[in-house]
């Protein structure tokens, strides 16, 4: 398929862009507490512009020193002697032809005092902290305001210096100048606060002197939440998408020349950073409306994740550009992969959270950065090369195809191994294939078919259907086996009835080996696995019940995935029942026991059980004394996440001497 409009050169202001194709801003955590452009950040963002970006985005650039550290390791452009290090960084970028903005930003009380040490108290609009990370907080002084619009335009008039093409206010996601905007937070009394007029004053001066102190031609974007969702989650509403498009039809008389559009504040982050189960586009109509207001382009983030979907987007004239975020991460190739029509081998976002997940502490410390489920090299650009080719067709056997198996496979084979990849079951993938079969979750088969793709292209031998026995490895005389086995459901002989004929696991309801239907089932197990199957079988017609011996439903997950599947589980009329273990199966119940020692029993024709996984890993001792075996994914740590899997598979077939 050809990508007339995704291809297409852009136009914001006076610049030109290569393509329709915008890397928004991603804290990362690759540089160090001065703000410079590391090596480590320079290279980051050069992968990306050599990958088909045709306009990047920084991360969030601290424009003061004092009170404005919003991460540990961010971009700065508060003082002069980071421009050199800028120029360096622009220059690179330019190199492969796209063009470079900084992201100017402050956090307001969206910080921590432990990141601005000068101070005793952070800053926002009104006195209020923050509902996620409560610090003592104080509003700014209208002179201290006045200080802050020209921090903002100094910083862009350094950006213009060392040779970058534009900049980006940041004004969402909660941050300092969203809690002027939103009626939610700013509580003043004086000129910038009230009226939505008075509310948008401190971002049509941040416009106007940057506008004024860079000149006509250095391209202005806003970043813009066209609703913070507030009333969704039962708060007072704050910013909604009718204010948000006169606050863009201000920007724009204000001298801005891109609003980029995307949504939700702190408290409501699942739609900032949404978790798989969100669709692509659910942001268009949000977006629609704010390039009603305004005459200038308009970009969005939407979840996008493949380039036929981005191609009808812009066709269809919804937005101007394709801003995305996470899919740069996954793949730094994103863009080149799809304009030459290779988009079976774009490595996918999952949406999995992990990259958010990982810079959690990152950010607000010196250890670690951003990593992704699906791609090692994320963050640690400058330390890996592409893997050596130095197989010499010696044979290499994977047993299981998981996220393990399929990421040792497909670098063994990159490195020119001969290798045969064995699945016992007739499809790839493992626990991650079972993981992408409840609703709404498809894009976790994503890295599948990548693989699967890769695979193919690369000459790797792939038997399905085929349990493989230690004898006939060894009758291979492979040089390195990586055994990727798996694991299976943990059946806990402890409760009586756990043999019943009416007792299942996951894998037997999401496979369809068994079916459902109008039954009342008990899914035993509260993580991810045991709310995801509930909520499968709820849709499937069934009254289901979700019990757990934790105080509450999804305490293993990331905050953010177990806020959203509890969400899903509440809409679709699961029953929940925490702090309630399973104490016995019974032929036509199940009797349950709260942490009181009070018991019920509770009617159901089924039980599913989804209380964790053990390893599969026999193989191990009976290849015992064959050099290079490895045990790796949920067969060497049961439970083990995607990103664990595919991480310590690439470690091993990478380094494989």
């Amino acid at each position: 398929m050809a990508f007339k409009y995704l291809g297409k050169k852009g136009h914001i202001g006076s610049l030109e862009t290569k393509n329709r194709l915008i890397m928004t801003a991603m804290g990362v955590g690759v540089g160090t507490h001065s703000g410079a452009a590391t090596d480590e950040f320079i290279e980051f963002y050069t992968q990306r512009a050599k990958g088909g970006a045709g306009l990047i985005i920084t991360e969030i650039t601290r424009v003061n020193e004092t009170h404005g550290v919003g991460e540990y390791a961010q971009l700065s452009l508060a003082k002069d002697e980071v421009i050199p290090s800028f120029q360096k960084l622009a220059d690179s970028v330019h190199k492969y032809g796209a063009k470079i903005f900084a992201q100017l930003h402050h956090p307001g009380r969206e910080t921590h005092l432990a990141l601005n040490t000068s101070v005793q108290e952070l800053v926002s609009s009104s006195p209020f902290p923050s509902i996620i990370a409560p610090e003592p907080t104080r509003a700014l002084t209208v002179e201290e305001i006045h200080g802050l619009v020209n921090d903002f335009a100094s910083a862009a008039k350094r950006a213009r210096k060392a040779g970058l093409d534009g900049i980006e206010v940041h004004a969402g996601h909660g941050y300092l100048i969203t809690q002027f905007l939103s009626a939610n937070d700013n509580f003043r009394t004086d000129e910038y606060g009230g009226s939505l007029e008075n509310r948008m004053r401190f971002l049509l001066e941040i416009i106007g002197a940057i506008r004024e102190t860079c000149g006509k031609d250095f391209p202005i974007s806003v970043r813009l939440s066209s609703s913070e969702f507030l009333d969704a989650v039962g708060m007072r509403s704050g910013i909604t998408v009718e204010e948000s498009a006169k606050t863009a039809a201000a920007c724009e008389r204000a001298g801005a020349d891109l609003i980029n559009v995307s949504s939700g504040t702190h408290f409501t982050g699942n739609t900032i950073v949404e978790p798989t189960t969100y669709q692509q586009g659910w942001k268009l109509p949000f977006a629609a409306e704010l390039k009603k207001a305004v005459s200038v382009p308009v970009s969005a983030t939407s979840v996008f994740r493949e380039p036929e979907f981005c191609e009808k987007v812009l066709e269809d004239g919804s937005i101007d550009f394709i801003a995305m975020g996470r899919s740069w991460l996954a793949d730094p190739e994103w863009g080149v992969k799809a304009l030459d029509g290779r988009s079976e081998e774009i490595r996918k976002c999952l949406g999995c959270m992990y990259c958010f997940e990982s810079t959690g502490n990152a950010l607000y410390t010196e250890e670690g950065h951003v990593q992704c489920s699906v791609n090692p090299y994320l963050g640690d650009e400058t330390h890996y090369d592409a893997p050596k080719q130095d197989g010499g067709g010696r044979k290499a056997v994977v047993v299981g195809s998981g996220p393990a198996g399929l990421e040792a496979a497909m670098i063994l084979a990159e490195r020119k191994f001969d290798v045969t990849l064995f699945e016992k079951e007739n499809y790839l993938g493992g626990q991650m294939h079972l993981s992408s079969l409840p609703p709404q979750r498809g894009k976790m088969g994503n890295f599948i078919k990548y693989a699967e793709k890769q695979l193919e292209k690369l000459g790797a031998t792939v038997k399905l259907d085929t349990e493989v026995t230690a004898d006939e490895i060894k009758a291979l005389n492979p040089y390195t086996v990586m055994l990727c086995t798996g694991s299976v459901a943990v059946l806990p002989k402890s409760i009586p009835g756990i043999e019943g004929e009416q007792v299942y696991t996951a894998q037997d309801v999401l496979t369809g080996k068994v079916t459902f239907e109008n039954k009342k089932i008990v899914v035993a197990g509260g993580g991810l696995t045991g709310m995801e199957t509930a909520e499968f079988l709820q849709e499937k017609g069934n009254e289901v019940t979700d019990i757990d011996m934790l105080p509450a439903m999804g305490l293993t997950a990331f905050p953010l995935v177990a806020m959203d599947e509890t969400s899903r589980l509440a809409k679709s009329g699961v029953r929940t029942m925490p702090c309630h273990k399973l104490a016995e199966i019974r032929e036509n119940s199940v009797l349950l026991e709260d942490a009181a020692g009070y018991q019920i029993e509770l009617p159901c024709d089924a039980v599913v059980m989804c209380l964790g996984v053990r390893p599969v890993n026999q193989l191990k001792k009976e290849l015992e004394g064959m050099d290079n075996v490895y045990l790796l994914g949920d067969a060497a740590h049961s439970g083990r996440r995607v990103t664990d899997a595919v991480h310590a598979a690439f470690d091993a077939a990478y380094h494989l001497k």
